[in-house]
């Protein structure tokens, strides 16, 4: 099994020039871009590494990253792997406590940040290198340590953790098993330009900007989430695919839906996406290729990962000609358990696992995943190793299926599901897909809430512009599901959209907490 220094080195060697890394030089707007070839890339992280020796940093210490997606966070976290030292990558959109919580949790040495986001801090006292202007020393190669697979490379700490902080301990063995498996698996090469729009301390985009690396790719860092200035990068740079997530999808679908509204098209767009549901794949790019001309004429496909993708919006791109594959994982996965091949998919499954995974399902339906991906365990943490982590099996707390070819579905978490009084069980992604098709609904949230001795009925959250709509869109919900997961009770959100992850998950606990004040101060509503 290989490391990350191993496999990077490979391909500065393989891919010397070709450029790896592009981004805008002024981050609010598309116009200059700055580039790094493969060659320029490693002697600029080896550069690091040896600015990171100077300041006595050793193997298996731990570095925190706390910044925006951009070329500086790969040199700086190559760069401390050639070091062994131990990365510890922290959302954007963290909070002092939090971060302070996992520099002690860590003994960090060190925060690799902006100066304008370290002069914010009021906690936080370990040493800054600022990220903006990363420092560049002469290596000396026979000074670094020997890393191998089975060292630890990253501590990575799930946004919204609360109270204390369970960091998920990967190896380099745990990251290049599933970068190479999941390169093996969709069809990336060295022609492929990728928009790197989620952050990269989230897994799933690493592992792929990993993969990316070996194939001999180019990434190229949006630096801005700004719908207009996403699509001029589409066209301009002439990307191939990206990762996100299923929300991204929706928000990059409006905008191409608002334009067919304001030209007053709409039956004729919805027209053409019947004729090209029936019709092969070239010929529906050809149908909508002013949409196709719009993302630069040169995209293939988009992986969505990180949440739930409704197998209708899924159709609707697949219908306009673009191929959209689904990642399904967990951190402590490295995080990619399964993938729906480039060819053949099913939209409403994850796909197959990927080479070396082994997926089983549990006699309860939770889904227990077995390989070279799964997790060292959890940092300094061996309660909740021993709970999550048995025989080498990860138990991931979704509840999911097998078909009979191993395509992979799933059905919820585990800990969201709802057992009525009647022992039957309620799975509240299945009301919420369904009220999420509802083109009234932006968004919604199930749950299942105590109203008597007699058990939790199921109750809905939604997110709608309209509010006097929501009655008929709870009745109209009520006639497409089975008696016991009948939607008892709804709640309008009171705000513009629900809290949400920097991936934009919805904080499902945040939004049962403010409900429950909304339902104690006005009572609830009944269809």
């Amino acid at each position: 099994m290989q490391t990350i220094n191993s496999l990077f080195a490979a391909s500065a060697e393989r891919f010397a020039n070709r450029v790896a890394l592009i981004e805008p030089v002024e981050v609010a707007r598309v116009g200059t871009m700055s580039t790094l070839t493969y060659r320029e890339l490693q002697e600029r992280a080896k550069g690091f590494a040896a600015s990171l020796q100077n300041l006595q940093i050793n193997k298996s210490d731990c570095l925190l990253i706390w910044s925006p997606s951009r070329s500086e966070w790969i040199i700086a976290y190559l760069g401390a792997l050639l070091i062994g030292a131990v990365v510890v990558p922290l959302d954007v959109n963290s909070k002092e406590d939090f971060l302070v919580r996992v520099a002690e949790t860590t003994n960090a040495r060190l925060l690799i940040t902006s100066q304008k986001q370290f002069a914010g801090l009021k906690q936080v006292s370990l040493p800054l290198i600022d990220i903006d202007a990363l420092p560049q020393q002469p290596l000396d190669p026979t000074k670094l340590p020997l890393v191998d697979a089975g060292d630890l490379a990253e501590i990575v700490f799930t946004s919204g953790t609360t109270g204390h902080p369970k960091g998920v301990m990967l190896s380099h063995g745990n990251i290049t098993s599933n970068a190479t498996a999941a390169l093996a698996f969709i069809n990336m090469t060295a022609e492929d330009r990728a928009l790197s729009i989620l952050p990269l301390s989230h897994m799933f985009e690493l592992t792929v900007e990993i993969a990316l690396i070996c194939c001999g790719a180019s990434i190229v860092y949006a630096r801005s989430l700004v719908p207009d200035t996403l699509l001029r990068l589409l066209s301009s740079q002439q990307i191939t695919c990206s990762v996100l997530v299923p929300q991204a999808l929706q928000l990059f679908l409006n905008g191409i839906e608002r334009e067919v509204r304001r030209q007053k098209r709409e039956q004729q767009f919805e027209q053409l996406l019947r004729i090209a549901a029936i019709l092969p794949f070239g010929w529906r790019r050809f149908l909508f290729g002013t949409v196709h001309k719009r993302f630069g004429g040169h995209f293939r496909f988009f992986v969505s990962g990180g949440a739930y993708l409704s197998p209708q919006l899924a159709q609707r791109w697949e219908n306009i000609g673009f191929r959209v594959l689904q990642g399904y994982g967990a951190t402590e996965c490295s995080p990619i358990i399964s993938a729906t091949p480039y060819r053949e998919h099913i939209l409403d499954s994850v796909g197959k696992s990927l080479n070396g995974v082994e997926v089983r399902i549990a006699d309860d339906g939770e889904i227990l995943v077995h390989g070279p991906n799964v997790a060292l365990g959890y940092w300094k943490n061996p309660d909740a190793t021993a709970a999550s982590f048995k025989d080498g099996w990860y138990s991931t707390g979704d509840l999911g299926y097998l078909d009979e070819k191993n395509n992979l579905y799933l059905k919820g978490r585990k800990k969201n599901l709802i057992v009525l009084a009647n022992g039957l069980n309620v799975y509240p992604e299945d009301i919420e897909n369904i009220l999420q098709a509802n083109p009234l609904v932006k968004d919604a949230v199930v749950f299942g809430l105590m109203e008597n001795d007699q058990g939790p009925e199921v109750h809905a959250v939604l997110l709608m512009d309209d509010p006097n709509q929501a009655k008929s869109v709870i009745h109209q919900t009520n006639k497409q599901l089975a008696p016991h997961q009948q939607v008892r009770g709804f709640t309008v959100w009171p705000e513009e959209d629900f809290p949400r992850t920097h991936t934009l998950k919805v904080k499902r606990l945040d939004v049962l907490s403010k409900l429950e004040k909304i339902r104690s101060e006005t009572g609830e509503h009944h269809p």
